[in-house]
């Protein structure tokens, strides 16, 4: 089996980056193929579909592995939303255990129907956008059901379109380490720089400074005022009254072993640009599904992404559009709260699915399955 796989990956790789040509049919029988023997005895495979880089049209030849994702449908079902949450996901790899995948590598991961539209879709998962929209890129699909026609046929009523914490989440996530603005790390450094490189009056406080201090961080997650004029800095609160020698002796501690690697960032050293051009990704999907009321693979976006992944822009420029996309992100989902943002004929969050319809669809799916032997 590892063989048909090498063969679909060559097949994608032959013409360069962004490209997103598709293995041959003997080559998708053994992709289906495998699949399917990952499922049984468990399941029943509804969905598969190339995935990652593939299906975003951003493949780049000898970096990027190849993603094949997919939805089954569990012999047993879920009958709450705890239920779902503890449904197992499904894996392969031909990559030795933790260790990174190389080029030649393929992962194989199928998702439980539940699990997947009664708590990833609600709650905004990026993978799970990724599954509901992938059919948009015909090319990339191998098996799709008709069971699932609905779900495909009307994609916004399964999605909670105020939600974008998880994408903001998944964001900052991808570019913690190197103290990306508005992370934990991105707020105690800025903070500590401010304090270290501005000569400020001997005996200064923190109260003296403290608005300022905000202010520049632009993090109000990890950094703010406290009523008595003080600083609460990632959790920790430093009264008004404190010097700021004593600031700075307490924040090289959470930042030991840190500044180094974020300070090679800033000068473009030791980054993993994949992840960065993830954040970025599924930032413009988000804005692409807010502002449109859909998801179209390949992405428009491709050309910006694989630029990223390579490492032609710096880590500074993508920062700054990590951080605007996510300003707009959080204008959009205002407007999704309000009621304000019409997408398909459908004002905010009306027309989503309830949770009990969810849970009806779920078993709607499994009863057409059963008649018709899938």
């Amino acid at each position: 089996m590892r063989e048909a796989w090498d063969r679909a990956q060559k097949t994608l790789c032959r013409d360069g980056a962004g490209v997103s040509d598709v293995p041959d049919a003997a080559e998708r029988a053994d992709l289906v193929a495998r699949a399917r023997e990952l499922v049984a005895g468990q399941g029943t495979l509804l969905f598969l579909t190339l995935f990652g880089s593939s299906l975003y049209g951003t493949r780049w030849p000898g970096h990027s592995d190849l993603d094949v994702r997919g939805i089954f449908l569990p012999r047993e079902p879920a009958t709450c939303r705890e239920e779902a949450e503890r449904q197992k996901c499904l894996h392969a790899s031909t990559a030795p255990e933790r260790k990174r995948n190389a080029s030649t590598d393929t992962d194989l991961d199928l998702v439980p129907l539940e699990r997947w539209l009664c708590v990833m879709l609600p709650r905004g998962d990026t993978g799970a956008l990724d599954l509901l929209f992938a059919p948009s890129h015909a090319a990339c699909t191998l098996v799709r059901h008709p069971a699932l026609q609905e779900v495909f046929a009307h994609p916004l009523q399964f999605l909670n379109l105020a939600s974008g914490t998880a994408c903001r989440s998944y964001c900052l996530g991808q570019g913690n380490t190197y103290g990306l603005a508005g992370t934990r790390l991105g707020a105690l450094c800025r903070v500590y720089h401010l304090l270290r490189e501005t000569h400020f009056p001997a005996g200064t406080r923190v109260r003296d400074i403290a608005r300022e201090i905000v202010a520049q961080a632009a993090a109000p997650d990890y950094c703010s005022l406290t009523e008595e004029g003080g600083l609460l800095l990632a959790g920790q609160e430093h009264m008004g009254a404190t010097r700021i020698e004593l600031v700075l002796e307490r924040l090289e501690k959470p930042l030991c072993g840190h500044l180094q690697r974020m300070e090679a960032a800033r000068r473009n050293e030791g980054v993993d640009w994949k992840a960065l051009s993830h954040a970025v990704r599924a930032l413009r999907q988000q804005e692409e599904l807010l502002t449109t009321g859909r998801l179209v693979y390949p992405l428009a976006c491709r050309e910006e992404l694989v630029a990223i992944k390579q490492g032609r822009l710096d880590f500074a420029s993508v920062e700054e559009r990590i951080v605007e996309g996510l300003i707009r992100l959080e204008a959009l989902r205002a407007r999704a709260l309000a009621g304000t943002l019409r997408l398909a004929g459908l004002p905010g969050t009306q027309g989503r699915l309830s949770d009990q319809a969810l849970w009806q669809c779920c078993q709607a799916i499994r009863k057409r399955c059963l008649e018709t032997s899938c």
